[in-house]
């Protein structure tokens, strides 16, 4: 009965993942329309533009929500209830309305239509999933191990490598995943701060999906998606890296 339920769940599972995904790559098989794609230097623009911006997003984020993160876990202080809510503040409001009053204050230091614009967007949006994550693991760390650091000569960083990262690796990476997803994710503000010239992947792909061009679009769907996961596997490869490198 066990073996017939733990069936069902994958079954269920699958058809609920993959099935539409299947869809769109059963429709995707089309040589010319892929030839065209991977020949196009758009694609090849766009995909390297994703890169820096996630890439740049996950730098922000990781500055900034870190030590937040570590902060709002171990200390308890009046007006914390307000900070907490001011952290996910930017999933309450409207994407399209934080971006507007961004976008006027963007075009006075010139950010507008810049990786770099568009990147802190991103992780206004991103900022409080990396934050919950993180402080989800910094909860379970215990601050002994940090106090022995500190005892023992290591200085911040090295405390954060040695003895944080391996304890927290999974809310770490957890957070950097979702950063990836949700920034790839991001359309409409790309849109309005990057103004069309910033050409990430979402950019160049929903016209085709817009406009009824159904064979183009599931072919950058494709890609799409093949794109998001090779992001993640890169970021937990390079995380592994360093804390493999840190144990010997």
């Amino acid at each position: 009965m066990r073996k017939f339920f733990v069936g069902l769940i994958y079954l269920l599972l699958s058809l609920l993942f993959l099935l539409p995904f299947m869809g769109i790559f059963v429709k995707s098989i089309n040589l010319k329309m892929w030839e065209y794609v991977l020949k196009s230097p758009q694609t090849y623009e766009s995909l390297w533009t994703t890169f820096l911006v996630v890439v740049i997003t996950m730098l922000i984020n990781f500055i900034i929500g870190t030590p937040l993160a570590s902060f709002m876990a171990r200390e308890n202080f009046k007006g914390k209830g307000i900070i907490e809510f001011l952290i996910i503040l930017p999933l309450i409001i409207p994407t399209m309305v934080s971006t507007m009053g961004l976008q006027f204050a963007f075009i006075k230091i010139n950010l507008i239509e810049s990786i770099l614009g568009v990147a802190i967007v991103h992780s206004i949006a991103t900022m409080p999933y990396y934050i919950q994550s993180m402080r989800a693991g910094y909860i379970t760390l215990n601050k002994d191990y940090i106090n022995l650091g500190k005892v023992l000569g290591a200085n911040s960083i090295q405390r954060f490598l040695k003895i944080t990262l391996p304890i927290i690796y999974p809310s770490f990476l957890v957070g950097m995943s979702l950063i990836i997803i949700v920034s790839l994710a991001q359309y409409l503000i790309t849109f309005i701060i990057g103004g069309g010239q910033i050409m990430t992947l979402p950019i160049l792909m929903m016209p085709y999906l817009v406009d009824g061009g159904v064979t183009n679009g599931t072919v950058y769907s494709v890609i799409y998606v093949a794109f998001t996961y090779f992001l993640v596997f890169l970021v937990g490869r390079v995380v592994k890296s360093i804390y493999r490198k840190r144990e010997y």
